[in-house]
């Protein structure tokens, strides 16, 4: 599933479980020259996790998650994080955890996650 479709995908569950308006029309793209996965909330806002790929040891680096203030605690965090986790698996990745927001999303689903977190 790509990045897009599963982004598409989540922000159809959490709009059905939350009233966000941010997440309802959100599409997770990877934009692979800023090594960002990205939420475009309007023309001059976006979400995005920041990554960097490590081809050799194939190891993905969460490093930072930013959501602009006016779109914070819609979701929009947790919709990254999960379509990072989701290239990651398609791309045979482990995932090395440098941001703090990644760090809590994966406690928070560590049973689905464990094997694929680099150690």
């Amino acid at each position: 599933m790509s990045c897009m479709l599963f982004g598409r995908v989540i922000a159809s569950r959490v709009a059905g479980t939350r009233a966000c308006s941010h997440a309802l029309n959100s599409e997770v793209l990877n934009d692979a020259s800023l090594s960002k996965f990205v939420i475009n909330l309007d023309e001059n806002n976006r979400a995005f996790l920041k990554y960097s790929i490590d081809q050799q040891r194939k190891v993905i680096s969460f490093q930072h998650t930013f959501v602009p203030d006016a779109a914070k605690g819609k979701g929009l965090g947790k919709i990254l994080s999960k379509a990072a986790f989701q290239y990651a698996i398609e791309q045979n990745l482990k995932v090395k955890l440098e941001c703090e927001f990644t760090q809590k999303y994966y406690k928070d689903n560590e049973t689905k996650y464990a094997a694929y977190v680099a150690r």
